[in-house]
């Protein structure tokens, strides 16, 4: 296995101007398993165009196609209501998994979970929610969704983010230990004083995170980088995979 990354590395330059698709073609020919696009960082006008671009791309470079949907999927008392859209959407562009925040189940209904199961089965994508910095993204809140969900089979993944834990003052290493299980996706960020920084230069023991996950599940690069730097970020992940692998 390989890292996979997520355009969130490129974000500041695609705010100011330049699309997901011309930094991905940068990315040609790299040692990367999958690509994340970030559904809040495309032009509506052009967005429809360079996910069918992005795609070709994708099957040139035999890269796996996620999608990152800025929105919660549980509002309170209701199924984000945009959910089938998003499933239209992955399948019209042959997107392989969406993810989204896990957002708050609170009042949510086991007939609008089943709903919702129905709803997951009717389309050939991945969906995995994700903790997320707030109220709904402690460990506690986590792990009490996750088994409510897998009570009722529901068919969602789980995205884990080593970073968003630190701003809600929780412990990834904790998290991980409770939540390994459940994850079929790996944000990885490391962290220094609640701000994002190059890999080993944070407090986040991100290689023993690694070291203990399943050899099947995609690691994604998700932190903003320079064109200069993602080269040796990439390394260092794809290092510590091969020598994981290895064992």
């Amino acid at each position: 296995m390989q890292a996979s990354i997520n355009t969130a590395v490129f974000a500041n330059e695609i705010q100011a101007g330049r699309s997901q698709l011309s930094y991905l073609e940068e990315l040609a020919d790299s040692p990367i398993d999958n690509i994340e696009v970030r559904g809040e960082l495309f032009n509506k006008e052009t967005k429809d165009e360079e996910l069918n671009s992005i795609y070709s791309l994708c099957q040139k470079q035999d890269w796996g196609f996620f999608y990152s949907i800025p929105e919660q999927l549980f509002k309170t008392d209701q199924v984000n209501p945009n959910i089938e859209d998003h499933l239209k959407m992955a399948e019209k562009f042959h997107i392989g998994n969406l993810k989204i925040s896990l957002g708050d189940l609170s009042d949510i209904s086991a007939e609008q979970l089943n709903n919702l199961k129905d709803l997951l089965s009717q389309y050939n994508v991945k969906v995995t929610i994700e903790n997320e910095p707030n109220d709904n993204g402690t460990l506690k809140n986590v792990v009490q969704q996750i088994i409510k969900l897998r009570e009722l089979d529901i068919p969602l993944g789980y995205t884990f983010d080593s970073g968003n834990w630190y701003w809600i003052d929780e412990d990834p290493i904790d998290a991980f230990k409770n939540l390994s299980d459940a994850i079929t996706v790996f944000h990885l960020k490391d962290i220094k004083d609640k701000e994002t920084v190059m890999l080993n230069d944070g407090t986040t023991d991100w290689k023993a995170l690694i070291n203990n996950l399943s050899a099947n599940i995609p690691v994604f690069i998700e932190y903003e980088t320079s064109k200069q730097e993602l080269p040796g970020q990439i390394k260092l992940v794809n290092d510590a995979l091969n020598k994981r692998d290895k064992k």
